[in-house]
């Protein structure tokens, strides 16, 4: 496939960009070259990498909207748990169908995903043409989340591996796996070369228990068993020490903040930006799941990180607009090991087109603050991952189905709970 992208804005310059394969194999002005797929912008999009969710639960997306204004554990033990119980792989095809559908419009084109089966979401997230990390979850309570059948799965889904999906391996968190397991987790990580995804210090709760279970706070513990690494990414991570955050630094292992989820679930703490920043740690930008955010927008995500950051060091001038968008797309290729990011020849071919005509465009007179500060998902109205033509002119094959499909499976499981009580 080559994509002929015309009169597009790359850096506030007029430019013409030419996509063969994956790669954009050229940028240059009154490109003559013949592609397959054309799209001429008129000056009218500029051209952005894709932006990257460091952290979620795609299938999810199938629970938005039920259980929110409760507290954590309100939300989880009423609400979550007992329609998780009753997820299938079909329901979980569709959430994370669901999910990859929001993402597209909204300009994500690689996320990182800790959730139910997993092979139902690898073909879902495959068809839907977008990039993971697909975390094989180990959890002590689960039988599929031993190891031996975290192993086994591993084997099976080799396979799947491509391009556009990898494997992961995701112990749940310091409090749902046994110490032996998360040692099995990182061995069997480093033998397979693959990347750990795990939930840390995301309460008070966490830390208060882990004190009390092993006289250490959870990045102590986890850097004790030797779990921290540079393959290492930790979601959350807002109830952390000062010297919790070296640990995390000399280990170079890359925090995931997730604003809009920690603020609605009242985590208690704010993402210690500065204190990471400080150290050259690799900070990434997370939505977490849609039942807990409840959007899955990294355009909106990255205005709160930035907005939440100022407020927290009392200095407007901190995490400017440019900062939060480099962590939105850079930052989250380097974590995923996508080597992508920036709009330059020889890079992945994974961009997203935004509308210059939507209001909050309007005057135009610095366009990176304006997508953080004003904008929403919604300017977005080109997707283009490894590629391939994902969104067109706001138009994704096959949404709504996606859309009446999901929505069938989320009345049913409500009406099944609700009868149940």
């Amino acid at each position: 496939m080559s994509i002929l992208l015309k009169n597009v804005i790359i850096e506030g310059k007029k430019r013409d960009l030419f996509i063969e394969g994956k790669i954009i194999k050229n940028i240059g002005d009154n490109l003559d070259l013949k592609a397959e797929e054309e799209i001429d912008a008129k000056g009218e999009k500029a051209v952005l990498p894709g932006f990257v969710n460091c952290h979620t639960h795609a299938a999810m997306s199938l629970l938005r909207g039920y259980g929110d204004d409760l507290s954590l554990k309100e939300w989880l033990e009423n609400k979550i748990w007992p329609l998780e119980a009753k997820l299938t792989p079909d329901d979980i095809y569709w959430g994370t169908k669901l999910a990859c559908l929001e993402m597209i419009k909204t300009g994500t084109l690689a996320f990182n995903d800790m959730y139910f089966f997993p092979e139902s979401a690898i073909s879902a997230t495959e068809e839907m043409g977008l990039r993971a990390l697909i975390g094989l979850v180990v959890f002590d309570l689960s039988e599929s989340g031993q190891p031996e059948n975290i192993e086994k799965t591993y084997y099976r889904l080799q396979s799947k591996k491509s391009d556009l999906i990898n494997l992961s391996v995701a112990p749940h968190s310091i409090y749902t796996v046994s110490k032996e397991n998360l040692i099995w987790s990182k061995n069997f990580a480093q033998k397979e070369n693959l990347i750990l995804h795990i939930h840390l210090s995301e309460t008070e709760k966490e830390v208060d228990d882990c004190l009390k279970e092993n006289n250490l706070r959870p990045a102590e513990y986890l850097n004790q068993i030797n779990f921290l690494g540079e393959n290492v990414i930790l979601a959350h991570s807002v109830w952390l020490s000062e010297g919790e955050i070296s640990i995390i630094a000399e280990n170079k292992s890359s925090p995931v903040y997730n604003p809009c989820s920690n603020l609605k679930l009242v985590s208690g703490e704010i993402f210690p930006y500065k204190a990471f920043k400080d150290k050259n740690v690799n900070i990434c930008l997370g939505t977490d799941g849609a039942a807990s955010n409840n959007s899955l927008d990294m355009i909106r995500e990255a205005k709160f990180a930035s907005l939440l950051q100022k407020h927290k060091e009392k200095d407007p001038t901190f995490l400017p607009a440019d900062e939060a968008l480099s962590v939105a797309t850079k930052s989250g290729y380097r974590a995923l090991r996508m080597g992508s990011g920036e709009i330059k020849e020889g890079n992945l071919a994974d961009l997203i087109l935004v509308d210059l005509n939507k209001t909050y465009f309007a005057p135009g007179l610095n366009f990176v603050s304006d997508l953080i500060y004003a904008a929403s998902g919604d300017c977005v109205s080109d997707s283009i991952c490894n590629g391939r033509i994902l969104m067109r002119d706001k138009k994704v094959e096959g949404e709504d189905e996606i859309i009446k499909k999901s929505k069938k499976i989320a009345e049913g499981l409500v009406r099944g709970q609700i009868n149940k009580n």
